[in-house]
């Protein structure tokens, strides 16, 4: 006759738990690296896409760039003269409510003038993004958005393609976390941050480029990453450190290929 079967002790099972819960930790950071990867990689692949509209807008448009003040059409007696890439088709347009009012949020994007180019309402919005944002992603001031001062006067603010060189280093889109009624802010005259740096992505920030490339741009300076936290606009922040200063410099380079000021 078999003898009975003994079950765990309290002290056996409490060792288990341990275990498993000390292997959850070890893995726990791994997974969720590869899980930020992944939402990376679809986000680089929406801004590469979303540059590749923006090209091929230009290219049917006689070399114009698309108007980059996201829901703010340009008119001109009372005309629209330029149609904004995603567009605002109601009243409850709220920056400050990072969302798209209370209808269809699909709506101003299908009205935007990208859509004619990339008719796929998620290649707008960023895997990491908050449930309810319509979109994540702005165009920079430089191209065809808010003309910062001196940029009209010192040639770094484009509204035809034929007025960019060196496309590979001038930047179009930004991954901003966030929802604003413009262009993406970008001092070209003094050394501070105008918006805050997006920190999304592990302490950076992923764009893409003129040439419809798209990157990830890691922070060198935790008060870069700091100042990524404040959700208001024209934080006008100035950088204390050498790698915050970089950080400023080198973002500035690539939305207007140089500087404004003398550092």
């Amino acid at each position: 006759m078999m003898g009975k079967r003994r079950g765990f002790t309290l002290i056996e099972l409490l060792v288990v738990i341990a275990i498993i819960a000390l292997l959850m930790a070890i893995l726990m950071p791994a997974l969720n690296r590869a899980r930020e990867l992944g939402r990376r990689s679809v986000c680089l692949g929406n801004l590469k896409q979303l540059a590749l509209a923006w090209v091929m807008y230009a290219d049917e448009n006689d070399g114009d760039l698309v108007n980059g003040r996201l829901g703010q059409d340009r008119v001109l007696n009372n005309v629209v003269v330029e149609e904004s890439w995603v567009r605002k088709v109601n009243s409850n347009w709220n920056q400050r409510q990072q969302i798209y009012g209370t209808g269809n949020q699909d709506e101003g994007i299908q009205n935007g003038a990208l859509w004619e180019f990339i008719k796929n309402p998620k290649v707008y919005r960023c895997p990491a993004g908050q449930v309810g944002h319509m979109v994540n992603y702005l165009i920079v001031d430089s191209m065809n958005g808010i003309a910062q001062t001196n940029t009209r006067a010192d040639q770094v603010w484009a509204n035809n393609r034929g007025d960019l060189t060196k496309t590979s280093s001038k930047l179009v889109f930004v991954d901003i976390g966030r929802v604003w009624n413009s262009s993406y802010h970008v001092y070209y005259h003094q050394g501070q941050w105008a918006d805050p740096p997006s920190i999304r992505h592990r302490d950076g920030v992923t764009v893409s480029y003129a040439d419809a490339h798209s990157v990830y741009i890691k922070w060198k300076a935790a008060e870069t990453v700091e100042a990524g936290k404040n959700t208001q606009r024209n934080i006008n922040f100035t950088p204390t450190t050498p790698e915050g200063r970089m950080d400023l410099q080198q973002f500035q380079k690539e939305v207007y290929g140089r500087l404004g000021y003398t550092p």
